[in-house]
């Protein structure tokens, strides 16, 4: 894997991913994982991850009740942890410290069968370690390909227009937990936007949010020239914002 795409897969983990121990024969485990559903991973980039990667396993499981079907990548191998968790770790925004933490624990414990006290001990530090959310060390600017990992899966590219309105109303949007509002304030931090709280019917939910629209028109085309670069997930999405900007310009040139 080339380095913008371990930055990439960093995103999509911060975003989409799951870090915990599973637990066989009294023995600890270390999984990493990445779940997305058909409708959104169309080209199934996440389940032909152990491919393109050469890292993990992949499957499909079926939901019930009209959703769509989703695809699960597993790092689970302990050679695959011992290559990938390093160049990982450093490009997560959110997860950093959680994975160096949960990766720390089990080269600790996993060469033993373990009491059933300890592993109970390490299901409160596995709780305890996602709760405190952040990068191994403050970053000052994130990558576009984290970026556009990030938001591949807790993004949403919207393209909102009605007879009513005089111009359609297009715009980026980011939600996150309260505990990782972190990944919401470097966005902030990198592109201006605004992060705000969803007040008293979701008071632990915040998003970053971000015009994309005409009046922000030079910073819309280069961010989203970015995004569709990198992002493996919604470049239809991306491609439709651009094609508007195109239009808008070829109109003003007329």
């Amino acid at each position: 894997m080339t380095e913008t795409e371990v930055k990439y897969l960093a995103g999509l983990i911060d975003a989409d991913g799951s870090i915990g121990f599973a637990y066989t024969s009294n023995k600890v485990y270390l999984e990493v994982s990445i779940t997305a559903a058909d409708s959104i991973d169309t080209k199934g980039f996440v389940y032909n991850l152990p491919q393109t990667t050469g890292y993990g396993s992949s499957c499909k499981k079926a939901r019930g009740n009209g959703w769509s079907a989703v695809a699960v990548w597993k790092l689970t191998k302990r050679k695959d942890l011992e290559m990938l968790v390093p160049r990982l770790v450093k490009h997560l925004v959110i997860k950093g410290k959680h994975l160096q933490r949960m990766y720390d624990k089990w080269k600790e414990f996993r060469s033993r069968p373990l009491q059933d006290i300890e592993i109970e001990q390490l299901k409160v530090f596995q709780k305890a370690s996602r709760a405190d959310a952040g990068s191994l060390k403050p970053k000052k600017h994130p990558t576009w390909a984290w970026v556009a990992g990030y938001l591949d899966g807790d993004g949403h590219y919207a393209f909102k227009q009605s007879p009513s309105m005089k111009n359609p109303h297009l715009y980026i949007q980011v939600t996150a937990h309260a505990n990782d509002i972190c990944g919401l304030q470097l966005l902030e931090k990198a592109f201006n936007g605004y992060v705000k709280n969803r007040g008293r019917t979701c008071p632990h939910i915040y998003d970053w949010k971000h015009s994309l629209g005409s009046r922000n028109k030079s910073f819309a085309i280069k961010f989203l020239k970015k995004m569709v670069n990198h992002s493996k997930l919604k470049q239809h999405k991306i491609e439709q914002l651009l094609a508007y900007h195109n239009v808008q310009g070829l109109a003003q040139t007329k």
